[in-house]
Parts: structure tokens; sequence; C-alpha cells
């Protein structure tokens, strides 16, 4: 059974109208959290069977899938409280250090003690709606994948945002300025040119609360009412991966789960480099676009990608338009007679 402890010098840290907490102005006021299991699913454990933390890695590369993972523990002995004890951000770790926290945090032997799942947004959907929305959905998703009932879970995401498929009606999803969401849905008509555009219902539910006249809010309500899963509570926790312990764990999980799938990706494009950088980009990545154009994993809403389509298309006709202008002054030149041909005219205009 959960034995959850509260410290009696910390309180809960206070949160935002849309369920984000705060930053900590003085790590040793009244009302801060700290780090760590005391700080965090302890206290939580109280008031929830189940808190599950979220994170994703793969938001900044020009190429590859965004992925999220969610994790959870289910009976927090004490092998599963030591793991925890020693997770961190996964930015924060080595590669090696990643990996073999995977291996312990992904383990068989942890079945039924804890959950984890890991969900993925291709770069196909990142173009069909934007990063953040496409990042957010795929937390979202594994945290379905997760099979834990509603009423048992409390969601911790990292970041400032909640993820949208997750809230009840209403309920207010991101700390976005009116300048981000204007350039969210800058990109969003940008990226009806390279995929296929969204049906309309599924579009605009995505905005949330980008879109404020009657028909979009009808739309957000329609979808709405198709969501699986509801938890509990869901809060956005800033800088959660490197202060709260589930969080680290999905950071870890979804981190290495994405290196694998660019080393994968790299067998099939050789000539990208996704081994040594990731989809990020290096030097060494635009170089390899420079001199290959684009692949089929690559974000064509990213600005150096759109970029670079836009530098191929402007190659393209122009090599077209060379081509016309060679072949219609080919086609205009009067054909070439022999020069025996040209002396007998010669001989027969004397005559």
């Amino acid at each position: 059974s959960i034995k959850p402890w509260i410290p009696s010098d910390r309180s809960v840290s206070p949160i935002c109208a849309m369920g984000c907490v705060q930053r900590d102005k003085d790590a040793g006021s009244a009302g801060s959290m700290g780090s760590g299991l005391d700080s965090w699913e302890r206290p939580l454990w109280r008031e929830t069977r189940v808190v599950c933390g979220v994170d994703e890695a793969g938001r900044g590369p020009l190429a590859g899938p965004v992925v999220a993972a969610a994790f959870a523990v289910l009976s927090p002995d004490s092998e599963v409280l030591e793991l925890l004890s020693r997770v961190n951000d996964s930015k924060q770790l080595a590669e090696q250090q990643r990996e073999e926290l995977y291996q312990e945090l992904t383990d068989e032997k942890f079945l039924h003690r804890t959950v984890w799942a890991v969900a993925e947004s291709s770069a196909a959907e990142i173009d069909a709606c934007n990063i953040l929305q496409a990042s957010l959905s795929a937390m979202a998703r594994a945290v379905e994948a997760l099979n834990v009932a509603d009423q048992d879970l409390h969601v911790l995401v990292d970041g400032c945002n909640r993820p949208p498929e997750l809230l009840a009606e209403g309920e207010k999803w991101t700390r976005m300025s009116q300048r981000d969401i204007e350039a969210a849905k800058n990109q969003r008509k940008l990226s009806q040119f390279f995929v296929k555009k969204p049906s309309e219902k599924f579009e605009k539910s995505e905005l949330g609360e980008m879109e404020t006249d009657e028909k979009d809010e009808k739309d957000v309500k329609h979808v709405n009412r198709l969501k699986r899963c509801r938890p509990k509570k869901v809060d956005a926790v800033i800088e959660g991966d490197g202060r709260v312990p589930s969080i680290s764990a999905a950071s870890i999980i979804a981190k290495v789960h994405r290196d694998r799938l660019m080393e994968s990706l790299d067998k099939e494009y050789p000539a990208y480099g996704f081994k040594a950088h990731k989809g990020y980009g290096t030097e060494a990545h635009l170089q390899a676009i420079r001199e290959h154009g684009v692949c089929i994993e690559h974000r064509k809403s990213f600005a150096p990608i759109r970029q670079a389509l836009e530098k191929q298309s402007d190659i393209s006709a122009f090599r077209a338009a060379a081509t016309n202008v060679t072949s219609a002054t080919s086609s205009s030149k009067p054909k070439k007679t022999s020069s025996k041909g040209t002396k007998k005219i010669g001989l027969k205009s004397k005559g």
C-alpha cells in the first residue's frame, strides 16, 4: 500500500488558472516546491493513486518525429523509489547514463510496479498542425496508452502547456502570448502547401482557445465528446524535467527512444548523417540538405527546410526555363545544307 508523506515545511506551490505550477521566485519561500519525490510524488499520492510524469523529445530538430513518453509508479516499493532517486533531466545526463537508466526504467522486472508508454508525431503530422500541437498530441496519446483509470490519475506535464485532449471542455491549456498564437496560426496556413489539410473539425479543435467564433466552439465541443482519457487532474510544471522524478523518467525514455529512431532513419537516409546529429540543424546537416535536397522525414514547415525547398523549386524552374529556351532556339534555326547543295543553288541563280 502507498504511504504518502508530506514534508512539514512545505506546502503545495501556487497553480495558475490553466494548471501551471508557477516558477519559484524564492527557492526557500513558503508555497514553493523543490525537487524530488518528497516534494512531488509523495504529497500527491495522498490525493491520487497514480502520479504520471510526461515529457517530450525532439521539438527542435529539422527532421524526424517528436516523441512523448509517460511514466508512472503503481507500487512505490524501495527498489522503485531508489531508481527514481537516480533519474534526472535527460539533457543533463551523458548518453551512456541515459542508456543505462532507460534499460532500468523499462525493465520487465518492474512490471505491475511501474508503467510507461511512448507515442510519436511524425514530420507529416508536425507539418499538418505545428510542433507545439504535435507534441501535445503525442503526450496525450502516451498518457492514454498507460491504461490507468482516469479517476486514479494525476498527470504532471513538463513545461507550461497541457495537452488539450486530456482536458475537460472549456479548460485553458496554454499560456502562449497572442504573438505566439498568431505565429502558430501562420504556420498552420503555411503547412497546407506541404501535406493534405486535416478536416475542418479536427484542425480547429487542435487550436483550442485560439479560435473564438461560435462555429469553432461547436467544433471543439464535438471533439471533446470523443476524448478517451480524462485524468482526474493535469498540471503543467515549469522545468519539471529537472524537478519531478516521474517527468525525469519520461524525459529519459522519450530521448533514448527518439535517438534510436533517428539511428534507424540514418540507415534509410545515410546521406544526411541522422545518427550523428539526430535531425538537429547542425552545419553538417544543412550542408547535406544543400547537396541532396530534403527527404520525407524533414519537417517542411520549418524555416531552413522551407527555404531549401524554395531554392530547389527556383533551381528546377530555372533549369526548365533554360531547357525551353534551348529547345525554342534550336527549332527556329534554318536547316543546314551541304556545301555541295549550296554550290548548285548558286550556279542555278547565275544561269
